[in-house]
């Protein structure tokens, strides 16, 4: 069981990855505002969203923290330079809604290990 937090995130696309992660008993929080990084502190995955001025502020500041920490943006705005620019910041992933199912259960099989590995 994972402790995945969601910041942010459309509130569809945030009650389909809480339906698909709820199914394999991971404990999910949804903060519908920004969150200190302190408060990800025993976090194993974020998904975040919102406009890239917010996630982006988000994303350096884990990443200056937290840079093991797995870190999805989830966004309306599939553009290409947005996507470079958030993996070039540290994200793991960068999807665009509307997420599908197996790429939520893609997305925790493949950053969970890393996570795990890079506290051993």
């Amino acid at each position: 069981m994972a402790r995945v937090v969601l910041i942010c995130v459309d509130p569809v696309a945030a009650e389909h990855i809480r339906g698909t992660l709820a199914l394999e008993r991971h404990q999910i929080e949804n903060r519908l505002d920004s969150v200190a990084v302190g408060e990800l502190y025993d976090a194993d995955i974020v998904f975040a969203g919102g406009e890239p001025e917010q996630y982006m502020s988000v994303l350096q500041r884990v990443k200056a923290e937290r840079p093991e920490l797995p870190f999805v943006v989830v966004t309306r705005l599939p553009d290409t330079a947005r996507w470079l620019d958030a993996l070039e910041a540290g994200a793991t992933d960068y999807c665009s809604i509307p997420i599908e199912t197996r790429q939520i259960q893609w997305m925790m099989e493949t950053a969970l290990p890393r996570r795990h590995s890079a506290a051993a």
